[in-house]
């Protein structure tokens, strides 16, 4: 697991305190919840780009199979230069 993003937790403490209404007391429930929001959301994104990896993975495995591989360059869009107004 990478490392905890603090920041985004305090934040997200913060907004639950304001959200409850600014109660006394609550800080550990908050920080905790915001602690367990960061860690679902850090799994989501994980398996959300793991999944992603395994469907590229696939989709070139069998665009190869049927003979579908490019091998050339992308081609890139030429750029014009600026002109300079003359006034």
């Amino acid at each position: 697991m990478p490392e905890r993003d603090y920041d985004w937790i305090a934040r997200r403490a913060y907004s639950l305190w304001e959200e409850e209404g600014r109660p006394d007391g609550r800080d550990e429930a908050h920080w905790q919840t915001a602690l367990n929001d960061w860690e679902t959301l850090h799994a989501s994104a994980s398996e959300t780009t793991a999944k992603a990896g395994r469907r590229i993975a696939d989709a070139q495995a069998s665009a190869q199979e049927e003979g579908l591989v490019i091998t050339e360059e992308p081609v890139r869009p030429v750029r014009k230069a600026a002109r300079s107004r003359k006034g």
